[in-house]
């Protein structure tokens, strides 16, 4: 009997087993062993002939190809690299120069101009002439002049957050000037990297008559000509004292300097007190006759030149360091640009001082081979590097190299993707060989065919061909092995339907008495009133009706891959994930639940139209361990479930009346497919039977693309509402959930919440 009391019947189109009844004592179909042909051991296993020629000739001719193209690429993509890194570092001293080389004709126009007219050295119309250069050059950050007397004129670039003389301007101000005049303090000759026995040119005022000589006046410009604030600071300030102004003079005076008016000279980097930035000042002395009279000079940010070196690298984890000759590091791609922060003064780094590193390394390779490319490892890393050593030409005014540090990694990636091309490639050719080989070997064995299509025959029970002879091993296996098929195939269909034959077949079981333990879902299907329909139509309208409804679920649970176990009169009783194991039975249950009721509107409107009754179908469906198997005795066998969790799916099927519910699923079937299904939660019930309670769920749609089953928008807000509702139930806010029961009922009409509304009430009231 089933859970609701109806009597199991037997699966349609089972029939009594024919006149060969089986062994009670064997569990086992038997094969009749008169049409087994002996195997002869002069039988010679043709796959294994073939499988072992084509592995002997094929294989370790492909590994030596595969290894000798991989090993020629690699020297090849070795050889590009130090190729590529030669490139890079002599493009990337002439970049480096060519970045610097407009700067330096600026600086030298600038001084041919105060050297031709040496009253700008004290002029503040030479602001303009600097504003317009340093508009010109977007990577300056500053450009000033500076005098043998003392005077000093600069004009800056305005960046956000910088601080001037303690102030900080405010968003508007693009640039300020400052300027110290001694002009009209300072005596001829002081301070001055003079030439012994020459004296400077008097020049003219600059700021006005009466400023203070120690004092330095600051102002801020919105653009050229519009200025935002003036205001003076007394801070002695001296360019002479400084030490771009002293490594200038020092360098310059020279024979050799003073008559070039080439002479560029670089500075050590520094921090600026404006930007708290290092910073690297580029400058030229200008000279009146032999006599140094002062300087011109051009500041920018070191990160410029780190930020240049960062966008021309070669590969993800190449390093460039730019050198001198000691091996300190001018500028680099690391961090700080390979300076150390002491004081809030820059110090310059050796490469050495890295102890451990990957350059350290390189450095001391270079040094003690003379070498200028290598290749090395890092023992500490076993990572394999590429150095490449390449020096600034001598036309520069430094005396610095390039080195560039790059993992041989960083080149092979594309020659990884080569060799796994190779691979994948000959991969494929070794498949199309088989293939080949195959079809050739089908060509000879011809049959192998024929047994091939007569087990296709016997799958689908169709007449069987006569036992195929012949002296080759496998193919007298496969043919005892066909007869075995011819043999359980006759006994099946004596009790069993062909769908589930073919469904046994597959899972590869031996067909026995007894099953197994398996975790699955069972659905159950009954008709909504179906007594009450039986007493009032006609038996013929009526076989119609249920026939139709029988057909419609049945195709809705094979397309889902389900079993159809029984009829019980207007019911159906089907389950997922056996005999085959299906690790998506829940969903596959649920989308047939949905199917099935989504089609009988439709087949509702062809029986309305027809006079006949509308039919209402309720579900139940649980996922439950259970057993399964053939079930019965040796002359009649039913493969069914067996167990607790078939009792509970019935139950659900029929909690679905008192719950005004559809589809009534368990809180097992939730867990199992849950997220990809549009539920909502009914209430908690007992079973009898079973210890505990069971949360209970309606199913209303899938959570899929599939216009069949998918939830409407009225649907997908029912659901959140009564997630929302039974939350307050279930911490029993009764009052709560009574009111959103309420809203529910009004907006969608829903029975199951005007049920659980009375419920709340009584709860409320208790």
């Amino acid at each position: 009997m089933s859970a609701d009391g109806k009597r199991l019947q037997g699966s349609p189109g089972e029939t009594n087993m024919s006149d060969e009844v089986l062994n009670p004592a064997e569990t086992v179909i038997a094969v009749n062993p008169a049409q087994t042909e002996p195997v002869s051991r002069f039988a010679v296993k043709l796959r294994l002939s073939i499988s072992t020629l084509f592995l002997c000739l094929i294989l370790p001719s492909f590994a030596v190809s595969v290894l000798y193209m991989y090993r020629t690429n690699y020297d090849i993509y070795k050889r590009n690299a130090a190729e590529l890194i030669t490139t890079h570092n002599v493009q990337t001293s002439a970049k480096l120069i060519a970045l610097l080389d407009p700067i330096g004709d600026s600086l030298l126009t600038l001084a041919k101009q105060v050297r031709d007219d040496p009253r700008l050295f004290d002029s503040n119309s030479f602001h303009s002439t600097m504003l317009l250069q340093l508009e010109n050059n977007p990577d300056l950050v500053s450009i000033f002049v500076a005098s043998d007397k003392g005077s000093f004129h600069q004009v800056q670039r305005i960046r956000q957050g910088m601080v001037v003389a303690n102030r900080v301007p405010t968003a508007e101000v693009s640039y300020n000037t400052w300027v110290v005049d001694r002009s009209k303090t300072a005596q001829p000759g002081s301070k001055a990297g003079s030439v012994a026995g020459s004296s400077p040119p008097k020049v003219a005022a600059g700021l006005g008559d009466g400023q203070d000589a120690a004092s330095s006046v600051f102002t801020f410009y919105k653009d050229r000509d519009t200025v935002v604030d003036t205001f003076a600071v007394k801070n002695n300030y001296d360019p002479r004292e400084r030490p771009f102004y002293k490594a200038l003079s020092s360098s310059a005076g020279t024979s050799a300097n003073i008559e070039s008016d080439r002479f560029i000279y670089i500075g050590e980097p520094y921090i600026a007190s404006s930007t708290a930035r290092p910073t690297i000042n580029v400058s030229a002395p200008i000279f009146l006759g032999k006599t140094f009279a002062g300087m011109v000079g051009e500041s920018f940010e070191l990160a410029t030149i780190s930020d240049f070196l960062k966008s021309i690298q070669i590969s993800k984890n190449c390093e460039t360091y730019i050198l001198d000759t000691e091996g300190n590091i001018v500028v680099s791609t690391g961090p700080n640009n390979g300076y150390k922060l002491e004081k809030n003064t820059l110090v310059k780094q050796n490469i050495l001082e890295a102890v451990g590193e990957t350059a350290e390394l390189a450095f001391q390779i270079r040094h003690s081979s003379s070498q200028r490319q290598f290749e090395f490892k890092n023992p500490v890393t076993s990572e394999v590097y590429l150095a490449q050593f390449t020096p600034f030409p001598n036309s520069f005014r430094k005396n610095w190299e390039v080195l560039t540090l790059a993992p041989v990694s960083d080149f092979l990636v594309g020659l990884n993707t080569i060799n796994r091309q190779l691979i994948i490639y000959g991969g494929l050719a070794c498949v199309l060989l088989v293939l080949l080989t195959y079809i050739l070997s089908r060509a000879i064995s011809r049959p192998i065919e024929t047994l091939t299509e007569d087990i296709r025959d016997l799958l689908d029970f169709n007449r069987a061909k006569p036992l195929v002879h012949s002296n080759i091993l496998e193919i007298r296996i496969l043919s005892n092995v066909v007869n075995k098929l011819r043999n359980t195939l006759r006994a099946f269909a004596a009790y069993v339907p062909r769908d589930l034959v073919n469904d046994l077949l597959r899972s590869g079981n031996a067909i026995e008495l007894g099953g197994e333990s398996r975790y699955l879902t069972i659905m159950f299907t009954d008709l909504k009133d179906f007594s009450t329909i039986s007493e009032v139509t006609p038996s013929r309208a009526l076989l119609k009706c249920v026939s139709a409804y029988l057909s419609l679920v049945t195709y809705a649970v094979k397309e889902e891959q389900g079993t159809v176990d029984k009829f019980i009169g207007d019911a159906v009783m089907a389950f997922w994930g056996a005999p085959l194991l299906d690790q998506n039975h829940a969903y596959h249950a649920c989308v047939t639940a949905v199917k099935s009721q989504r089609r009988m509107l439709e087949l509702n409107k062809q029986l309305v139209a027809e006079g006949l009754p509308a039919l209402t179908v309720r579900i139940g469906i649980h996922s439950d361990a259970v057993l399964v198997g053939n079930i019965g005795s040796s002359e009649r066998m039913s493969y069914t479930v067996m167990g607790d969790g078939v009792n509970v799916a019935a139950r659900l099927e029929g909690i679905n009346k008192e719950f005004a519910t559809a589809i009534c699923i368990s809180h097992a079937t939730f867990k199992e497919a849950g997220e990809r299904l549009w539920t909502r939660p009914v209430d908690v019930i007992t079973v009898k039977g079973r210890k505990g309670e069971i949360p209970i769920y309606e199913l209303v749609a899938i959570r899929s693309d599939d216009m069949e089953t998918m939830a409407t928008q009225r649907e997908q807000e029912l659901c959140e509402l009564t997630h929302q509702a039974f939350n307050f139930y279930a911490k029993k806010q009764y009052r709560e959930a009574a009111d959103l029961y309420e809203t529910i009922i009004q907006v969608h009409g829903d029975g199951l919440s005007r049920i659980m509304k009375n419920r709340c009430l009584q709860y409320l009231s208790a």
